[in-house]
């Protein structure tokens, strides 16, 4: 199955619309549009403009710009060869994810072919534009009438958009089958979802510093550069169709509310933000009851309550029942996770299915598990690639399936009621063809791991959570001997190979870290 896109045909496919006479809207986002509406400073190629450290109200238009869903609507976003965070970021946000291309369409690779093509255009259009282009011929257009912008986009949008806007409905709101030609920086895909809506009768399209060399006068982009690095690129993404980016997190809450809440302001900050998010509220006892706050429940699609003290598996139950999407992550109350943890796990799963997880264990001697006899993988462990483990735990990313077959004729293990759910899970997916894994934990970037070290030494080592326990500790080694009489081969007497990799890519990452260590050092000494 083919499951990518590339940008040559995807000029092809678009290009052809747009000599076809199809009426549709072409918004271009990418890395500078997402810095705008985070509210984090960036300044213009031209250095006309600089965004503020704040969310501006640009910032806040083009992130309700996102918000089409239509068949004739389509949003040009980064790939992930260039930007694996902001396609993420965008793939996870916008209305209609089915309809996404590259924000490059024009340039890069396909600029030559953009050049060849564009003269060839002769049809009626209106120029949305900077102010240099004023009474300069673009292309072979004929431009029924220019909409003028000054260098500052975040000023005229401010102060002038609205009423540009408005004056453009005026004239041309009525009118069908035209070709807006939009080059408008940043303010480019709220402009046009602005007239979409209003009419979604005509062909809107970004074409962004493409059509520079018509009014521009000069070369104002890397890759108009004969033989620079961009000239060359031919950039890919996943084709949405034929690949989900949906995922429903499961938040686990016992008796650390703190630790959930620092979750839940963890998973809102995600790349790939979860469709859903969904609370299994655990009973804790007569004397101790929890009451949550509206504010803090409205952050869930679903709740569920129970009056008694249900165990580790009730969350897996609870997911097994209401979610709907293709993917689940369900986590530890005790787990705060990076920033670009679902879309690390995404990434990996899309090259391999399986079970991602945050904490691996490797097996070695499986009759002293959990004192002893196992390698850690993660964020204990960390390490630069995807590693093979034998269970993982903290949280669980894997396909949805995936809780059908942990649950199904697993009584026994469920009895276990406070251990034994993280071997279950691999146990029964490794039947169907699911491996195990723990995704990359690079010690240079913390933003990718499933936990980040702070929290996890903080919460994971409270008087509440489970492997502080002893008697759990003894359940553990119950459960190792309950799924080993069942069937289960543990890595290190399956593959050896496995578990020596796994030891290469810790040291490895040891290494790299000393490394890391240093250069850091010599960098802050430098600033002096």
């Amino acid at each position: 199955m083919n499951d990518k896109l590339y940008l040559n045909e995807e000029f092809d496919r678009f290009w052809g619309k747009i000599l076809n006479g199809e009426n549709f809207a072409f918004m271009r986002n990418a890395d500078g549009e997402l810095a705008i509406m985070q509210g984090r400073h960036v300044a213009a190629q031209e250095g006309n403009w600089v965004s503020p450290n704040y969310v501006s109200k640009l910032g806040e238009a083009i992130y309700e710009s996102l918000s089409i869903d239509a068949d004739n609507a389509y949003y040009a976003i980064s790939c992930p060869c260039c930007d694996e965070y902001a396609y993420n970021w965008y793939m996870s946000r916008v209305a209609n994810n089915k309809n996404v291309t590259f924000a490059n369409l024009w340039i890069n690779n396909n600029y030559k072919k953009f050049k060849e093509e564009f003269p060839k255009l002769k049809r009626d259009a209106i120029l949305i534009a900077n102010f240099r282009a004023e009474g300069k011929p673009i292309g072979n257009l004929n431009i029924l009438k220019h909409y003028k912008i000054s260098d500052d986009c975040i000023g005229f949008w401010e102060n002038d958009a609205e009423k540009m806007i408005n004056e453009i409905k005026k004239d041309f709101g009525n009118k069908k089958n035209l070709l807006y030609v939009v080059s408008a920086g940043p303010m480019s895909g709220p402009i046009i979802a602005a007239l979409y809506r209003n009419n979604p009768h005509n062909c809107y399209v970004d074409f962004g510093s493409s059509i520079d060399l018509y009014y521009r006068g000069a070369i104002t982009r890397p890759y108009m550069v004969k033989g620079n690095k961009y000239e060359s690129r031919i950039c890919w993404m996943y084709d949405s169709s034929k690949i989900s980016f949906d995922v429903t997190v499961v938040c686990n809450l016992y008796k650390r509310v703190d630790s959930v809440v620092k979750q839940v302001e963890a998973l809102e900050k995600q790349s790939l933000r979860p469709k859903k998010i969904i609370l299994n509220q655990d009973g804790i006892g007569s004397n101790y009851t929890i009451k949550i706050l509206d504010e803090f429940k409205a952050k869930f699609s679903d709740i569920k309550i129970a009056t008694e003290n249900k165990g580790v598996w009730e969350r897996f139950k609870f997911a097994k029942e209401v979610v709907d999407t293709p993917y689940v992550c369900v986590f530890d109350d005790d787990t705060i996770p990076g920033e670009r943890w679902l879309e690390n796990c995404h990434t990996q799963m899309i090259k391999q299915k399986g079970i991602y997880g945050t904490n691996g264990v490797l097996l070695t001697k499986k009759d002293s598990y959990p004192i002893g006899g196992f390698i850690n993988v993660g964020w204990h462990k960390p390490v630069r690639k995807t590693t093979q483990v034998d269970f993982v735990g903290h949280s669980w990313f894997m396909p949805t399936e995936c809780l059908d077959y942990m649950l199904k004729d697993t009584n026994k293990y469920q009895e276990l009621k406070y251990v034994g759910e993280d071997m279950c899970v691999s146990f029964m997916a490794k039947k169907y063809g699911y491996m195990t894994f723990v995704p990359p934990h690079p010690v240079n970037n913390l933003s990718l791991w499933g936990s980040i070290p702070l929290y996890g030494n903080l919460f994971g080592k409270s008087t509440e959570a489970l492997s502080m326990n002893m008697n759990n500790l003894l359940k553990m080694q119950n459960a190792i001997r309950m799924f080993e009489e069942d069937g289960w081969v543990p890595l290190c007497m399956e593959n050896k190979k496995i578990v020596v990799k796994a030891k290469k890519n810790i040291n490895k990452e040891k290494i790299y870290y000393l490394i890391y260590r240093v250069f850091k050092k010599i960098k802050k000494i430098m600033k002096f």
